[in-house]
């Protein structure tokens, strides 16, 4: 009966939606980062020349990845421990009374206003990383069909202005544009070494998303949980002392 009760007080829902939100972080910060630091140190700075890109920018980006890491982990954390007391028998050891119980609800109010705000920022975060994918895929098809295809007789231009990408390159220097075989290959070989980062970054986000949304509506199922939990021992108690009565 005691592993029973134990296992009646684990949050399954709440232990899953924690579980998908830190995969979901650990690879979307995991690759996101080395992806970033090849298109611009290897695609932007090295092959395009774009001006005032400076190194900096890529220890500045991992320290930021490594802040968003710590504070996704920790908020998946929080709800998680906040799950394990609104579940089974904890519920009723720790919501007995009534402040207690108003506590609960407005702790579960805070977080999930908390998890809407951030599955929204996520959300966004999943639609900017479309942006990327979509220039692997058209890329990539290029690469393959023109420029890695040993029979290919005729190099196109990758030219940064039909994709929105513009800069005076002569008042800063720089180029917009790749054409011969010596800049088209090893041009390929980061996009498709940075395409798969992409994609798995745009997989992480879709993973974080989706633990958050299951983070909110067990926010709002454990609000409910705690609002009844009395009245639930109340109707308890009233069976039991109605059952003594009866025999």
């Amino acid at each position: 009966m005691g592993l029973l009760e134990c296992l009646g007080r684990v949050p399954y829902a709440s232990l899953i939606a924690a579980v998908i939100c830190c995969v979901g972080v650990g690879v979307f910060c995991g690759t996101l980062y080395p992806a970033l630091r090849i298109i611009l140190q290897e695609v932007l700075r090295d092959r395009f020349e774009v001006p005032e890109l400076r190194v900096s920018w890529v220890g500045t980006m991992q320290i930021v990845f490594i802040v968003i890491a710590i504070i996704m982990g920790i908020f998946a954390i929080i709800l998680l421990i906040f799950g394990f007391l609104a579940t089974g028998s904890t519920r009723k050891n720790v919501y007995k009374g009534a402040k207690c119980i108003m506590g609960g609800r407005i702790s579960a109010a805070f977080f999930m206003f908390i998890t809407y705000v951030l599955n929204l920022i996520w959300i966004l975060m999943t639609s900017l990383m479309a942006v990327p994918v979509m220039m692997y895929v058209i890329l990539n098809s290029i690469c393959v069909n023109e420029v890695i295809d040993v029979y290919a007789t005729y190099y196109p231009c990758v030219n940064l202005t039909h994709y929105g990408l513009y800069w005076n390159t002569t008042a800063y220097g720089g180029k917009l544009a790749l054409c011969t075989t010596n800049e088209l290959r090893p041009l390929c070989d980061s996009v498709q070494e940075a395409g798969p980062l992409f994609v798995a970054a745009f997989m992480g986000s879709v993973l974080i998303v989706l633990g958050m949304v299951g983070f909110f509506g067990i926010m709002s199922a454990n609000s409910v949980r705690i609002l009844l939990a009395k009245e639930v021992d109340e109707i308890r108690e009233d069976f039991e002392t109605y059952d003594l009565n009866k025999f």
